[in-house]
């Protein structure tokens, strides 16, 4: 099969150019700069990338990609709950859908996070519009090595003491494995009862973002010994608002945290699935 991805500077987007990739599935991937994106890339590049800008509707279909079987796209904007961000990804995807109808592709798998689900109308309007064979995918926080939650984590572990309140890290959620997200991504793909559907997916575990944390420092830093102090949500805030609202790492893992990222994986009736425990994954890379 013949796959087109988009969205390379999602943290999926980039790492499904190197573990996407097998006899079955031959990978390409367009990108706004080619250079600076595998300059960036650590993994070995499965993937043959192509440097298109969605944003300048310069998706030409003459530029050597093949006719496709499917495509996957992965959010290109921090969150869906921004009228800006909101028209900037609706010009990104219609660009994008009109890319691979020209090479002779409907079967779209849009990937979004947990956190866009009440502002999808938009997204699945314009895939109606242009009659796709589509999958929306809503995922919970995807983990492994580089991840944004790793980093984060990493950041906090060297101080003495970490905050954190019931609304900005004692929330619930199913982190799932990149490698288990990547299998489960190609393993959707022709599932008939997955064609014109939203699919909410989550790992294996439930657990909480601060005691995932202490999980990730005494298995990955090998680090025990640290004072973990309970906030009110109001006092949080206050002390962290500037971070909160600013444009940047910390303001996109607070923003993830505080959603509730509980699902059924409802989808297990049509697609047997096998996750990977969470121990198993923070050891894996």
């Amino acid at each position: 099969m013949d796959i087109l991805i988009s969205g390379l500077n999602n943290y999926v987007g980039r790492r499904c150019t190197s573990l996407m990739a097998d006899e079955d599935f031959r990978l390409f991937a367009i990108t706004r700069n080619r250079k600076l994106f595998e300059e960036r890339m650590a993994d070995p590049i499965r993937a043959r990338i192509f440097e298109i800008d969605l944003l300048k509707g310069d998706a030409d279909g003459n530029i050597g990609l093949p006719y496709l079987d499917a495509s996957y796209y992965f959010t290109q904007v921090p969150a869906l709950d921004d009228m800006v961000n909101v028209r900037v990804e609706l010009l990104c995807l219609r660009n994008f859908i009109r890319l691979i109808k020209r090479l002779n592709c409907d079967r779209l798998v849009y990937v979004a996070r947990i956190m866009d689900k009440r502002c999808l109308q938009p997204i699945l309007d314009l895939l109606e519009e242009f009659n796709m064979d589509y999958t929306v995918v809503l995922k919970n926080i995807v983990v492994g090595e580089d991840c944004l939650i790793y980093d984060i984590y990493k950041q906090v572990s060297g101080y003495k003491m970490v905050f954190y309140s019931r609304q900005y890290g004692g929330g619930r959620f199913q982190p799932i494995g990149i490698h288990d997200f990547i299998r489960w991504l190609k393993a959707i793909l022709d599932v008939p009862a997955f064609h014109h559907n939203v699919l909410e997916i989550g790992g294996g575990d439930v657990i909480s973002t601060v005691d995932f944390y202490r999980l990730y420092r005494r298995l990955k830093l090998k680090l025990k010994s640290q004072w973990m102090i309970s906030l009110p949500n109001w006092l949080f805030r206050l002390i962290y608002q500037r971070k909160i609202s600013d444009n940047t790492e910390a303001a996109e893992f607070l923003r993830l945290i505080q959603v509730d990222g509980v699902v059924d994986n409802s989808w297990r009736a049509n697609l047997p699935f096998t996750f990977t425990p969470l121990k198993e994954i923070l050891l894996a890379e």
